[in-house]
């Protein structure tokens, strides 16, 4: 069940643009990959929550993969070792994994987070992963595709050929052949998830979870001014946040979501 809870702070790392958090929270945490927490960020103006993904998550120690794009990531980024955070969660749905043959995972930018703590469950399962991972350039997140690449099958694209495949990584997976997967599981841009559902046929969009990355205020459903199209009913809309923020492929409408 969700809950408020105070963290402290026992690492951090920085990779580039992104920096990495541990957190040793101070009650029992469970939560499954896919779902996030609600943050909250102290400082002038910075009324409401941010949510993050999960990045990790062993005992009670939290992991989060932050970049700084807005006052609240840069105030996190900021926070040294021994500070306190406070937090609301798990909240939202996680994904859902049989153990039916490889799956595919694939990721864009900091998408990386819950695809990263995903492909550990998986692997604590003895389920077959393979990782589809694309940034702008290998400078971008400076060292983070080395540690990646020791703990995961890594696949690596960069869109200024700096490392890895040359492209965007919905054509380095299109690439991999896709019909070796019996589960493909994303996060990333609304663009990127919705070329990545192009590239898979109408009837392998049951196969398809994505995690959408929306901004999120409440984190519980009742703003709703997280909403992502819903493939049913027509002109309908679902809450990222309290619905997802994992759907399945097949939920959402991928016409108003790439328009």
């Amino acid at each position: 069940m969700p809950g408020r809870c105070t963290a402290e702070i026992i690492a951090r790392r920085s990779f580039g643009c992104a920096t990495e958090l541990v957190a040793q929270v101070d009650t029992p945490f469970a939560a499954e990959p896919g779902q996030f927490v609600h943050v909250r960020c102290e400082g002038p103006g910075l009324v409401l929550r941010r949510p993050y993904s999960l990045y990790d998550l062993r005992e009670r120690a939290v992991s989060l993969l932050v970049r700084e794009v807005g006052s609240g990531s840069a105030w996190l980024c900021s926070a040294e070792v021994g500070q306190e955070l406070d937090f609301l969660g798990p909240l939202g749905s996680g994904f859902d994994v049989d153990g039916r043959g490889r799956k595919a995972l694939v990721a864009g930018g900091t998408g990386i987070a819950p695809i990263r703590f995903l492909a550990s469950r998986l692997r604590e399962r003895g389920i077959e992963a393979v990782v589809f991972w694309g940034v702008d350039s290998e400078d971008e997140y400076r060292g983070l595709a080395g540690v990646l690449e020791g703990e995961l099958h890594l696949n690596l694209a960069t869109m200024d050929g700096s490392a890895g495949h040359v492209g965007s990584v919905v054509d380095l997976f299109k690439r991999s052949g896709m019909g070796d997967f019996t589960q493909v599981y994303a996060c990333g841009p609304r663009g990127m998830l919705a070329g990545l559902a192009e590239s898979i046929s109408s009837g392998g969009l049951a196969d398809l979870q994505v995690c959408m990355e929306e901004r999120m205020a409440c984190g519980v459903g009742a703003c709703r001014g997280c909403v992502v199209p819903a493939a049913s009913p027509a002109g309908g809309y679902l809450t990222a946040c309290r619905d997802g923020p994992v759907f399945k492929g097949k939920e959402l409408d991928w016409r108003r979501i790439n328009g």
